[in-house]
């Protein structure tokens, strides 16, 4: 199952304890909003269309804040202005994706990600603007550190010009504050300090990352990028309209497969269908539930199952929702050994992450509007992190699983809303 995305990248990445992400997803309940083409029984659902577009604006499924890509041409689309790229970047930088960060409801920022070869260099980062700069980057930069708490941001301007470009350069450190989360584990102290290159080109303003260092708590600094004046000036100089561009490549690269990699993220309906292409299933994935659960956004992901050394792939959908009370995910596939495992035995292994010792987690056996739901309970490992309770049932062929986090409140009810939800058409 993939279990969070990586903000600062474009990986999405499993960690070990699934309700680290349901954390991060509750930080953001309030900026993500899922729009709706179908409206049934007062829970809202996905239909399919064509349409992509309404009054000039992009329509999306899922409209996070933060959207990653890897199609140059797509994030052209969507931004809703035409920007440009360096044609020259450093030896050993390569196109890792794009990321556009919603400013406002008229204001998208764009952010190119380049991978550095040197595991211990940070790729640079390239940005365009159509608004004021230094604001824009505060969003996006203070987005990343993913913090219930907020962060403290110091910025300090001086001029800088580089040849015949006059500019700005910003210094810009963002502080995340120490905190214990709701699951009981501690977040350090945490101090990021860039520095960015901005200038104004044909009504845009860009900006380039030239120089970063990193302090986690309790250990000493690391200098993980630092572009020369030269570079600097360079890069600056190069850019122009991404079909202009013969130096560097712009596309993608196929990455190593992996479950603990996901695939795509859904935003809207041509993400869909490409999803609804490799699940082999159209699953269910309601938008809301009701007025305090919705949406936050929906990964396909490699399922555990999957033989990728003889190219045996399957995929699962995995989708995020926070209520006011507490988190939940819905994910679906073409498998599940829990189920089988209970509809044999009665109950199911699972391994304590802290003693290595296997637990025997046994299921009751609900009826939901005529379908068989496997319901379960699993306390946490330490006393902080409280009881999770997961719901299993197998329709037309798919395995639902829904899981409520934080004790969540009238979960049998709820229950009843995914269980009874619709297909995708």
């Amino acid at each position: 199952m993939i279990k969070n995305f990586k903000k600062d990248s474009c990986k999405i990445s499993k960690k070990a304890i699934l309700s680290c992400v349901v954390i991060a997803s509750m930080v953001a309940t309030n900026t993500s909003m899922a729009k709706a083409t179908e409206i049934n029984n007062d829970m809202t659902t996905v239909s399919s269309s064509n349409e992509e577009t309404t009054n000039g604006k992009h329509n999306f499924i899922i409209d996070e804040p933060s959207k990653y890509y890897d199609n140059i041409k797509k994030v052209e689309e969507i931004a809703g202005f035409k920007f440009k790229v360096p044609d020259f970047v450093p030896a050993g930088n390569s196109l890792e994706c794009f990321h556009m960060r919603k400013l406002s409801n008229n204001d998208n920022g764009i952010q190119i990600f380049f991978n550095n070869s040197n595991s211990k260099v940070s790729g640079i980062k390239f940005y365009a603007l159509k608004k004021d700069p230094v604001n824009g980057l505060k969003e996006i930069e203070v987005s990343k550190m993913n913090s219930s708490k907020d962060p403290q941001v110091d910025v300090e301007e001086q001029t800088m010009k580089l040849g015949e470009i006059n500019g700005t350069s910003l210094t810009m450190s963002i502080t995340r504050p120490s905190e214990k989360l709701s699951n009981g584990l501690a977040v350090g102290e945490f101090k990021e300090t860039n520095k960015y290159f901005i200038w104004e080109n044909d009504g845009l303003y860009y900006c380039i990352s030239y120089n970063l260092v990193t302090k986690s708590e309790d250990k000493d600094s690391k200098e993980r990028l630092n572009l020369s004046e030269d570079t600097i000036e360079k890069i600056s100089e190069s850019i122009k309209y991404p079909e202009e561009v013969k130096n560097v490549d712009y596309s993608v690269p196929n990455r190593e497969l992996s479950t603990e990699v996901g695939v795509m993220k859904i935003y809207d309906n041509e993400d869909l269908e490409k999803a609804k292409s490799l699940l082999g299933f159209n699953p269910k994935l309601p938008l809301k539930i009701n007025d305090d659960i919705s949406i936050n956004d929906s990964v396909v992901g490699i399922s555990g199952d999957s033989d990728i050394e003889n190219n045996k792939i399957n995929y699962e959908l995995n989708s995020f929702y926070s209520n006011s009370n507490g988190s939940i995910t819905f994910n679906a596939s073409k498998s599940s050994k829990e189920y089988d495992d209970i509809e044999k035995n009665g109950y199911f292994n699972r391994e304590n992450w802290k003693t290595k010792e296997l637990m025997q987690v046994k299921a009751e056996k609900l009826n939901i509007s005529n379908k068989e739901v496997l319901k379960y309970e699993e306390k946490g490992i330490e006393p902080e992190q409280g009881s999770d309770v997961s719901y299993l049932w197998k329709e037309d062929g798919v395995y639902y699983d829904v899981i409520f986090f934080k004790n969540t409140e009238n979960s049998d009810e709820i229950i009843k809303d995914f269980v009874n939800s619709k297909c995708i058409d």
